[in-house]
């Protein structure tokens, strides 16, 4: 009878251990990850609607609501150079519930604005990058240059009189006509408009010779004949536009691109990270996705690779900002 008792005893007692082995089993399935997403996910443009950060946005949205069973919504939050939106976002709480898609501005901000409310790197995870588009200098048929080089003597040969046109101060456009005249010596006035399409509409009506802007930007007035492209800044030939030759296979040493990325609020799990980076680059995978864009390229990435090419990016225009003194509005 003793040993009949022990014996239960000792059963009942492993069984209970197994039990407890277990918890830890069932408490990590149900972690947040696992749960993720539980509720609606907001994804905050800070831009206006109808723009290409709005479109890339919306167009990763719907099919990750498809994927995910939960709504998806983008919610635009434009204004002070992106700053109102983003600043929002990082003081979100880090669950993955909130997000932020920005542009190439995201790393100049910190060099043009006197302060901003929050840390560009400390504040955000990266989560994937979205897409990229390269920059044109786009000329109007009337200029005299028919390539970069050209223009380098031209510009050279007549100091002061060759201006061009971009999306505005600090833009990457701005910028990347910057970086033409510090390295290469161009004598190019900058003429400062608010956006793209004032610039290239003076283009078209020919009260400035040329306008760098994206690819997509000028596409249609380009192949219509009214514009001619000068140089692309892509690392190799663009295939929206592969008869337009870049700036490198023309001695100049620059690549710059408009870029689009995802991020999250710091301290977001590295389980949702994760499982929002496999989600998203599923679909920017899926054919036939950007033909709602226009010449602009879906790419994705690691969380890594982007927070990479981020710190790259801002150690690339930091000291040409620096250096011309720019500041934002």
């Amino acid at each position: 009878m003793f040993t009949k008792t022990v014996h239960r005893l000792l059963t009942f007692a492993a069984a209970a251990l197994v039990g407890t082995a277990c918890v830890p089993e069932r408490a990590e399935a149900q972690s947040p990850a696992d749960r993720y997403p539980s509720k609606p996910i907001r994804i905050v443009v800070p831009f206006a609607p109808a723009g290409s950060a709005d479109i890339i946005t919306r167009i990763v949205a719907q099919r990750m609501a498809e994927s995910f069973g939960q709504p998806v919504v983008v919610e635009n939050k434009p204004g002070a150079s992106s700053i109102i939106g983003t600043g929002f976002v990082a003081k979100a709480a880090p669950d993955g519930y909130t997000l932020l898609v920005v542009v190439s501005n995201h790393i100049t901000n910190p060099s043009m604005q006197a302060k901003l409310p929050y840390d560009t790197l400390k504040d955000f995870q990266a989560v994937s990058l979205l897409a990229r588009t390269p920059v044109v200098v786009y000329a109007h048929p009337s200029f005299a240059a028919s390539n970069l080089k050209e223009m380098l003597a031209l510009s050279k040969s007549k100091p002061g009189t060759v201006s061009f046109g971009s999306a505005g101060i600090g833009s990457v456009t701005h910028l990347t006509g910057e970086m033409l005249k510090l390295r290469e010596g161009y004598d190019m006035q900058h003429i400062v408009y608010r956006g793209g399409a004032p610039a290239l509409a003076d283009v078209l009506a020919g009260h400035i010779p040329l306008t760098i802007a994206t690819v997509g930007q000028a596409l249609p007035q380009y192949q219509a004949k009214q514009l001619r492209a000068l140089g692309i800044s892509s690392e190799k030939r663009y295939p929206s536009v592969p008869e337009i030759p870049t700036f490198r296979e023309q001695g100049i040493d620059i690549v710059s691109t408009e870029w689009y990325a995802m991020l999250a609020p710091s301290g977001t799990p590295p389980a949702i990270i994760a499982k929002l980076n496999t989600e998203v680059r599923r679909i920017l995978a899926l054919p036939g996705l950007g033909e709602r864009m226009n010449a602009i390229e879906l790419i994705s990435s690691t969380p890594e690779e982007l927070e990479a090419f981020l710190r790259s990016e801002m150690k690339q225009w930091a000291p040409v900002i620096q250096k011309l003194g720019l500041k934002g509005e």
